[in-house]
């Protein structure tokens, strides 16, 4: 136990309270509720996203795919319960930016390119994954980072995380030889 008085910075000039610190630790729980299939796919190395059928109510008529998924449809309201596995699909880059500068824990991966994916066969309206691309992984197809271009093929991969920390940091992805 810490017992420390606190200057007089921090308190009206008339009072001078005593503070004690004493560790704690507390359990936190967190659901991820209806889309909770989509993260126990990145611990099983397979990638789900959520298909609404009810293109009558879509603005442009066309079934809809939501990666990441969606609970519900933004456009008829509906629930989703229609889970679509992604992981052979074709996948292409809709977009991408290469930061050279990130967080600490990031630093000794930089640069850093990342993607927002499009996937083909489906509208893609609300399918904006952002993940990462590594153009450098052992066994794969390899590129410079300066050929990395917009319509590029791309595949899904997993990397290994124990379920109590699985996140969307555990897909990643990797250029495709054209």
């Amino acid at each position: 136990m810490v017992i420390m008085v606190v200057s007089e910075k921090y308190v009206s000039k008339n009072k001078n309270p005593l503070v004690v610190e004493q560790p704690y630790s507390i359990l936190y729980k967190h659901s991820f509720g209806e889309i909770s299939p989509y993260f126990i796919g990145l611990k099983n190395k397979r990638l789900y996203g959520t298909v609404c059928r009810n293109k009558e109510k879509h603005k442009n008529g066309k079934d809809l795919l939501f990666l990441p998924p969606r609970a519900d449809c933004p456009e008829c309201m509906a629930e989703l319960h229609e889970w679509v596995d992604l992981t052979d699909a074709v996948f292409r880059i809709y977009t991408f930016t290469t930061t050279y500068f990130a967080g600490e824990s990031f630093l000794d991966k930089l640069p850093i390119t990342l993607i927002n994916v499009e996937v083909e066969g489906y509208d893609n309206s609300y399918s904006k994954l952002t993940s990462v691309l590594v153009v450098d992984e052992q066994g794969e197809y390899n590129i410079d980072r300066k050929d990395v271009k917009i319509g590029m093929r791309i595949k899904p991969k997993f990397r290994d995380v124990p379920q109590e920390k699985i996140d969307s940091s555990a897909l990643y992805f990797v250029p495709l030889k054209e």
